[in-house]
């Protein structure tokens, strides 16, 4: 069982900390050597995720280089729409491709029903990791939100513009609505699992929250968004798990999201400097949120850029340190080493 003593725990009771929790977005991945060593012996990104022990390795290598506050799962957001059968395939510097994408609205009739089971291998997962962690070090288990994951489900694909998806909602409205339901229930079930297997703290991934405008994203993104916080929050197995939610650059006021988002934490995405700390104080903790290309400059501009941050948040109650975006492939280890040793001395 983690300490609920534990920096990250205070952090999410909202306690005000001298020194605050650090753990980064994508901090298990390709900008670490050891990560690219094992990623060698995989053809599909998502095989290697199939595999509960070099899940485990993965998600430790990060803990082990740079003492962190918090463990996160090593998965991706796509094994629900995987499950879903909609043939999740991983391309060499492409990024997802779906082998079966909703092209129409028959093709949501068509969705194997979601059986949290498929994703067995997700949940050892949960269990190896957490098992390898010392008390004091909480995991995080996540999923992608209803709306991100619909996104990629119907784009068939990572995109900038989104274009077919948007055109697809206006299209088929009703339809996606349905999908979205089943979306949301997907995601509960799933992060139910992963708090039964042994994560302690969960995040959602509202990666693509930034293609909607605001009325949109109140009505296919937000809306489910507090549906899944409301079923965790009402079930007996995942009523005490603290929520924390990364939205990205979400196109709606910072009151919506304190208020309507049943989160407990909100990780702020690095554009958000603005982010009215008044409407947030006591009602949730606050994540983030340094611009994660801030690393690929000299020390000194680091340590200003952070400082500023720390400065922002240093009389905030619940507040953990991270990045407003995941660590990119071309940041060198030593940048985020160095980063820690900045927010710790601080």
């Amino acid at each position: 069982m983690t300490n609920s003593n534990s920096l990250f725990f205070r952090a999410l009771n909202k306690e005000g900390l001298k020194t605050p929790p650090i753990w980064y977005m994508r901090q298990a991945g390709r900008y670490m050597p050891e990560y690219r060593a094992v990623r060698k012996k995989f053809n599909n990104f998502l095989d290697m995720c199939k595999n509960p022990d070099v899940c485990c390795e993965l998600a430790l290598q990060p803990i082990n280089a740079f003492d962190l506050d918090a463990a996160i799962l090593f998965s991706d957001i796509l094994t629900i729409p995987d499950a879903l059968g909609l043939g999740v395939n991983f391309v060499e510097n492409e990024g997802p491709v779906f082998k079966n994408p909703i092209n129409n609205s028959k093709d949501i009739d068509n969705l194997n029903i979601f059986n949290p089971d498929e994703l067995k291998y997700v949940y050892q997962a949960v269990t190896n990791i957490k098992n390898s962690l010392s008390n004091n070090i909480p995991l995080i288990g996540f999923s992608g939100s209803p709306w991100t994951l619909a996104a990629y489900s119907i784009e068939g694909k990572s995109s900038k513009d989104f274009k077919k998806t948007l055109n697809f909602i206006n299209e088929n409205t009703n339809k996606s609505h349905i999908f979205l339901n089943a979306l949301t229930d997907a995601c509960f079930l799933y992060l139910r699992e992963q708090v039964k297997a042994g994560a302690d703290v969960i995040q959602i991934f509202d990666s693509w929250a930034n293609i909607l405008d605001e009325n949109r994203f109140n009505e296919f993104s937000m809306q489910y968004i507090n549906k899944l916080t409301y079923a965790l929050k009402n079930d007996k197995v995942t009523s005490k798990t603290p929520i924390i939610l990364f939205s990205r650059d979400p196109k709606c006021n910072n009151q919506t999201l304190v208020n309507n988002s049943g989160a407990d934490c909100l990780s702020l995405y690095w554009n958000m400097q603005d982010f009215d700390l008044n409407i947030a104080r006591n009602k949730v903790s606050l994540q983030g949120n340094l611009d994660p290309r801030i690393l690929l400059e000299p020390k000194d501009k680091i340590k200003y850029q952070t400082h500023k941050i720390l400065d922002k948040f240093k009389d905030y109650p619940g507040y953990i340190f991270n990045l407003g975006h995941g660590i990119t492939p071309d940041i060198n280890p030593d940048n985020i080493k160095y980063l820690t040793e900045v927010v710790r001395e601080y």
